[in-house]
């Protein structure tokens, strides 16, 4: 693995059980204080065009946990974009991307524009990508709610998997880890919001995935229920409630990526309930990255 563009960069189940159980091990030396510095020595560039909390705080933490530094930049901190006919400001991507790679050894991006910016840092850099959440996937989350499964379900790749939600980038992500685990994974989607169709109809052939407009029809008899906040205003019985949890597993576990919106995609009583492990899986951030990172660099 090279990058971490898309959660398809994880490309056999060999290495994703390695993450996940590297992940488990930092998370317990951190309980311990026995962190290893395995990243002396090491400088990660974290280039935010959006805003970020656990991501930023999450990476940031993790890297210096391991004996890493860190540098972070705002879009206004770089000349970013192709200057514009006549203008004297902004600087080709490609460039820029030259320049951060020869002074960085990976670099963590949230682009406000499109994916494309992600692919082309990874394709100019030289160094590492990581994908802090782009338009078309949320690779360090997703792969931080399978990893928040891992710790808790005995047979988590045979979890029945159902997101309520608007966001492209988590369901593609969660598609993927349909094709790598063969977890049975319904996608509850307004009208108007759809996946990339190639993926879906690869992960379909590799795994019980289904897409569905209604979430009282997807969710019925799920383990897992994750939601995530909204890009616009939430699809009337969009909303993870109480009411709707009746249709799920007894048992079930539900996620959320976190900002929440209490009383839009997700309640308040579920978010602070005792099926939600929503703030255990937002301190999972931390050991999945420095997994995640410790892979990309090698020894």
């Amino acid at each position: 693995m090279r990058h971490l563009r898309t959660t398809l960069d994880v490309v056999d189940l060999k290495t994703l059980e390695g993450l996940l159980l590297r992940a488990q091990e930092l998370k317990r030396h951190r309980v311990a204080r026995r962190l290893a510095p395995t990243l002396s020595g090491r400088v990660i560039g974290m280039l935010f065009e959006k805003p970020s909390t656990r991501t930023r705080v999450s990476f940031e933490a993790g890297v210096k946990l391991l004996g890493g530094a860190t540098i972070v930049l705002q879009g206004r901190d770089l000349w970013l974009g192709a200057p514009a006919e006549g203008a004297d400001t902004g600087e080709v991507l490609r460039d820029t991307a030259r320049v951060l790679g020869s002074s960085l050894d990976a670099l963590v991006v949230r682009p406000h524009g499109p994916h494309a910016t992600v692919e082309e840092l990874a394709r100019h850099a030289a160094v590492p990508v990581v994908n802090g959440l782009s338009d078309r996937d949320h690779p360090c989350q997703v792969l931080t709610d399978l990893f928040t499964l891992y710790e808790r379900r005995e047979r988590p790749y045979e979890s029945k998997v159902c997101f309520v939600g608007d966001s492209v980038a988590i369901a593609q992500g969660y598609l993927a880890l349909a094709l790598l685990t063969g977890w049975e994974l319904r996608l509850a989607l307004p009208v108007g919001v759809d996946v990339d169709a190639d993926l879906l109809k690869r992960a379909q052939a590799r795994a019980r995935v289904s897409l569905h407009r209604s979430p009282s029809d997807a969710i019925e008899g799920a383990d897992v229920v994750s939601t995530a906040a909204w890009s616009r205003p939430v699809a009337p019985g969009f909303c993870v409630d109480d009411a709707l949890l009746q249709r799920a597993d007894d048992d079930v576990t539900v996620l959320h990526s976190l900002p929440a919106h209490r009383g839009q995609e997700i309640t308040d009583d579920v978010l602070e309930g005792s099926r939600s492990v929503c703030f255990q899986q937002a301190q999972n951030r931390l050991p999945v990255q420095q997994a995640l990172l410790e892979h990309l660099l090698g020894p």
